[in-house]
């Protein structure tokens, strides 16, 4: 997943219900270097099994011998990792005794190494690796230099490439001289792909139909991830069974799908990584055996947003970002429908819907929300929607029937509902405003049934009356919210379809109009799919943080153990986080939302994490730049769709007020921050929200004194850059960032750029397309080199005397954190996590 990728996509995670569904390592793209597929978990590493796994002998060559003479124990008094560690203890008939864990499998060729917990003052230890044959024959014993570790627990390590003939590869302690307490053993290769993180059964895209033998069945796409196709699955839902489960091949996921009236499944799709395939529209025949691709309906277009039945078999979609609509006929193919884009110059179709009563097609557009009405689905365009909602950023989703139109107006998906009675005579459509429901839930309205529409406001399932103008209740208790509104007409009452997320897979859901009786199934058997990555976080309690892009997940990694894997729901996609002592705080998308967790106490969705800032209303939507300023949490903001004015907010833990600095940095984005001497900067971005263009021409540095509010600008060394990323402190206590393919270096004593140097200039910076927040990362590693992650290619060291960058890792890259031991973690290929030793 490239860093650049369009941000677009991130707009899906606002309706998205997070679920929870764990996968184990999954194939992806080839990658530039070899990495050894998972952790090599030594048996019993940190000694909760008393001394089982482990042989003790007398110090020497090779694997020692069992000697009684040298047998350590188990205590419980003592521990850095569960609640036991080893004590080992020379004596007058073993002065220097070992301990050597079980082997584990090991390649030739390979360089592994080695990390233990120990503390014994007045003691020496040693850790080395054992290289043995497939027969056990010991190939070599390398490792690191001898060394006192003192009261306080300290890790000691070892590094070695394995000989030629290796099967297994051993750790070994050596101790003399006095007592030493050890615990947590653990082992890694160089470079090791650590695999998915988070994985479920997501679904956004859902439409209802018929199977090939005529049964009703619920269509739902289950999203997948770059280098992993999405799938159409259908369920039947008299069984709950998987009737369907078909690749999208090429497609990472889609956001609506449509039956036609031919009972052809529709699907408009996108894929962030492949510019041959994303935005593509799909049809599957029930009873077929594959899915068929009918190509790009706009070309270049990366997203086709909504798909709605036309006539005579036919469906309209809309797409970003030339905002374009289109009209296809398996008898036709593809035509262009109104001009391109439907109206200038916005770039989003986001939704579409057609009303066969008055033969008219719709397009809602952002990120300032027009209604456009095409009678006919023809080239002519008419902006209905009534001046007084101008200010609204989308019309989100849309249902027509009856000679109405229903209009879901938000920014996230829940909004408010306009209905509007539509007239057409050729070319001229005449609309009025009905109603405007407060309060109503993705997606919106149904189709009409007999005479009225139903809509979700909070739990409770509503029915608009269109000749009395009235609401009124239905039902509740709905599992999950829907992601599209179906009507099966087949029974002697019309039944309102919808399948949805829950933290436990899919939903298909059933209300009988006439009883308001809800039914559901959970079904089993939907594929689970790995979920793209951002956002890694070494977390309070040493463990790496993962968010899932696009339908949130948090996945927690033990380093080098990833048997104690876990993954949890309830934070949405994460853009920033940082730490405060024992907390963790996610900076969640939309709206900007804070989440603080407490990783000492239980997962529990609504308490731990618990939100506790919020600047949705205050028009920020991405907070890219996280930092813990002496205590209070300092947070930059990227604002809303179709607005350039993102914040700064301060968070203050002690006493939970949340302050908010609107507009601190003049039509630009503060995507990332630094602390150091008692202030905070800001790296900038020209970028704001999607559907706007840039009104400013550089990016600045911004300065900001937590205790005052002052802040001033910081013009860049170079003309023409328009991102400040990476801001970290170096080693030599001044601020570094990337801007764009500079690494700039700025000191705040002398308040003066000392260091201006483009990295990496083959790097194909555009000259207009969009930088996302997410293209670059630095951090100070524990050898005092810089690392940092490019423009979604390298992974690099660069040090910080000479300049001089080194690229460690090339591929599809993103995101950096490193854990307790210095290594560095980050996403490989969109969705794979992995762990580099430098």
């Amino acid at each position: 997943m490239s860093a650049r990728r369009v941000r677009t996509a991130s707009l899906l995670a606002a309706a998205v219900l997070a679920v929870c569904a764990l996968v184990g390592p999954a194939q992806g793209a080839a990658r530039a270097a070899p990495a050894d597929p998972g952790d090599l978990l030594i048996g019993n590493h940190s000694f909760e099994s008393g001394t089982d796994g482990w042989t003790f002998g007398r110090a020497g060559k090779g694997i020692p011998r069992p000697d009684p003479a040298c047998h350590g124990t188990t205590v419980t008094d003592r521990h850095t990792d569960g609640a036991a560690s080893l004590r080992l203890s020379p004596a007058a008939d073993c002065p220097a005794p070992a301990a050597v864990a079980d082997p584990v499998d090991a390649h030739a060729g390979t360089t592994y190494h080695a990390f233990l917990q120990v503390s014994g003052p007045q003691a020496s230890t040693r850790l080395r690796l054992v290289f043995a044959a497939a027969d056990g024959t010991v190939l070599d014993v390398s490792g690191g230099p001898a060394s006192s570790p003192g009261a306080a627990w300290s890790t000691v390590s070892a590094a070695a490439t394995a000989p030629t003939g290796t099967a297994t590869v051993a750790v070994r302690l050596d101790v003399a001289k006095a007592t030493v307490w050890a615990d947590d053993a653990l082992i890694t290769a160089t470079d090791t792909d650590l695999g998915s993180q988070v994985g479920k059964a997501s679904i956004n895209a859902t439409t209802f139909g018929v199977d090939g033998a005529g049964a009703r069945t619920a269509y739902l796409v289950v999203t997948g991830a770059s280098n992993w196709d999405a799938h159409l699955v259908g369920i039947t839902e008299a069984t709950g069974e998987v009737s369907v489960d078909l690749p999208l091949t090429g497609a990472t996921g889609a956001w609506n799908a449509t039956t036609a009236t031919d009972g052809s499944i529709y699907v408009g799709s996108y894929n962030f990584d492949d510019t041959t395939k994303n935005g593509r529209l799909y049809r599957y025949v029930p009873g077929a055996a594959s899915v068929q691709d009918l190509g790009q309906p706009i070309e270049g277009d990366t997203f086709v947003w909504d798909v709605t039945a036309g006539p005579d078999g036919s469906v309209y979609g809309g797409t970003y970002p030339s905002g374009g609509a289109f009209r296809y006929s398996p008898a036709d193919g593809f035509r262009q429908v109104g001009d391109r884009p439907v109206i200038a110059p916005e770039q989003y179709v986001r939704s579409v819907a057609y009303d066969p009563t008055n033969d008219v097609m719709y397009a809602g557009i952002g990120s300032h929300a027009h209604l456009m009405a095409c009678p006919g689905g023809g080239t002519h365009c008419t902006d209905i929607l009534p001046a007084e909602y101008a200010a609204e950023e989308f019309t989100y989703s849309l249902e027509a029937g009856g000679g109405y139109v229903f209009a879901n107006l938000s920014d996230t998906g829940d909004g408010h509902l306009l209905i509007m009675k539509v007239t057409a005579s050729g070319d001229t459509v005449t609309a009025t405003k009905v109603t405007d429901i407060p309060k109503v839930r993705y997606p919106g309205a149904s189709p009409v049934v007999d005479g009225g529409v139903y809509y979700l406001s909070g739990s409770k399932l509503m029915r608009y009356d269109l000749a009395a103008g009235t609401s009124a209740a239905v039902a509740s208790g709905l599992p999950a919210a829907g992601r599209s509104w179906s009507v099966d007409t087949s029974g002697p009452a019309p039944v309102l379809e919808a399948a949805g997320n829950t933290s436990t897979g899919p939903v298909v859901m059933r209300v009988d109009t006439a009883s308001g009786e809800v039914s559901s199934q959970r079904p089993a058997g939907v594929p689970a799919a790995p979920t793209n990555l951002q956002t890694p976080l070494l977390g309070p309690d040493g463990k790496i943080y993962t968010s899932g892009f696009l339908s949130g997940g948090t996945g927690v990694y033990t380093p080098m153990r990833s048997d104690a894997d876990v993954q949890y729901t309830g934070v949405p996609q994460v853009e920033g986080a940082a730490v405060i002592g024992d907390t963790m705080y996610f900076g969640g998308y939309p709206g900007a939302n804070i989440y603080a967790y407490r990783p000492s106490q239980p997962w529990k969705s609504g308490t731990n994490p618990v939100k506790v800032c919020s600047l949705t209303d205050q028009d920020q939507d991405r907070p890219y730049g996280m930092v813990n300023a002496g205590g209070t949490l300092v947070i930059g903001t990227e604002a809303g769709y179709g607005k350039l004015t993102g914040a700064l907010a301060v968070y203050d833990p002690a006493t939970g007020s949340c302050v908010t600095h609107p507009d601190i940095a003049h039509d630009r984005t503060v995507a990332s921050l630094a602390y150091l001497d008692g202030m905070v900067y800001g790296g900038t971005s020209i970028w704001g929200g999607l559907g706007v263009e840039p009104s400013q021409q550089e990016a600045v540095l911004l300065a900001y004194d937590p205790k005052t509010g002052a802040h001033h600008e910081i013009a860049l060394p170079s003309r023409g850059l328009r991102t400040v990323l990476g801001l970290t402190v170096g080693p030599d206590h001044r601020l570094w960032m990337i801007a764009e393919d500079h690494v700039l270096v700025y000191d705040p004593s002398s308040g003066r750029f000392v260091a201006d140097q483009r990295i990496f200039p083959e790097l194909d910076v555009p000259g207009a397309d969009l930088i996302d927040a997410h293209d670059a990362f630095l951090l100070t590693g524990a050898d005092g080199a810089i690392y940092g992650t490019i423009h979604g290619r390298y992974v690099f060291r660069l040090d910080p005397r000479t300049m001089h960058a080194t690229v460690l890792r090339e591929g599809t890259v993103e995101g950096l954190t490193a854990d307790r031991y210095g290594n560095l973690y980050y996403v490989q290929d969109g969705y794979r996590l992995h762990r580099l030793v430098p």
